[in-house]
């Protein structure tokens, strides 16, 4: 009320009487003055309204479709962390490109986040740019959990695992009995391809840049290695009982992306079990 005072005095002073001494007509010149001046106080705090609920409604956006991009920076992130412990310690990790993962990942996230910031400050062509935050965030929030570094490994071990015990299973057939020691497991391996695209004597696990090999140990038990095994992955205990009718198998593994030891795997999930048992009556008998 003050300011609306304030400026009628003002506009009173600035605009004088010339209305030719008329003061009916001064009088009404002055009150459309201050309706105008009304008008405009209402226009330009209704405007300060608006542009705070447009505001808001942008900041919104950004923050609603912004986090979309989070699931790809913070992947890519994770990775970079990964890539520098790879590079300061002595864990066991898997083959894998960390570094380009965690650039290509970290780009498709800023680019995600970029597209947001740009539909919404910008302009977002009727709501399509949206498309691109959503589309690539429950892309990646899918993706992301298949191509984890340790499923590289994971699928490795698989299809050694079953190289393995194909190897076991067609010396049987041959002689109607299993493997009795290190050279003939070796023989046995020897005359069975891999299931793997990768070379069978090697693992996907490394440390400090060099690739480690699988390890098989061979004993004569009436049981699986469960205890005292080793803390690197990729060793392969192959136990046979003494009328080498049976055998079980336990390996080490890395359960984890990175790791400072290793553990025995869950080979039998079924079950839950970490090692497999075969007994001879459980394969045919091979016509010669």
């Amino acid at each position: 009320m003050t300011a609306s005072l304030s400026a009628s005095l003002t506009l009173t002073k600035t605009f004088p009487d010339f209305g030719n001494g008329n003061p009916d007509e001064s009088s009404n010149r002055h009150i459309r003055v201050e309706r105008s001046l009304t008008r405009a106080q209402l226009i330009r705090n209704g405007g300060d309204t608006t542009s705070e609920w447009i505001g808001g409604s942008l900041s919104f956006c950004l923050l609603s479709f912004g986090l979309f991009s989070f699931p790809m920076l913070g992947y890519g992130d994770y990775l970079f962390v990964c890539w520098v412990r790879i590079h300061v310690s002595d864990v066991y990790y898997a083959d894998y490109s960390y570094a380009t993962a965690a650039l290509v990942w970290t780009g498709i996230g800023l680019l995600s986040f970029g597209a947001t910031w740009y539909g919404t400050w910008r302009r977002s062509f009727y709501g399509l740019l949206f498309a691109i935050p959503v589309f690539l965030g429950l892309a990646s929030m899918v993706t992301i959990p298949n191509v984890l570094p340790h499923t590289i490994t994971l699928v490795a071990d698989t299809n050694y695992i079953g190289t393995v015990t194909n190897s076991l299973r067609a010396w049987y057939e041959n002689r109607q009995r299993f493997p009795a020691d290190d050279l003939e497991f070796r023989e046995a391996m020897a005359r069975t391809p891999t299931v793997s695209q990768y070379p069978a004597a090697y693992s996907r696990y490394k440390q400090r840049g060099n690739s480690l090999p699988y390890v098989i140990v061979v004993a004569h038990a009436d049981g699986p290695r469960v205890a005292n095994v080793s803390s690197r992955p990729g060793v392969i205990y192959y136990s046979v009982s003494s009328d080498l009718q049976e055998f079980w198998v336990t390996m080490t593994e890395v359960e984890s992306d990175l790791a400072s030891t290793a553990s025995l795997r869950e080979l039998t999930w079924w079950e839950k079990r970490s090692w497999i048992h075969v007994a001879g009556h459980d394969y045919p008998i091979k016509k010669q």
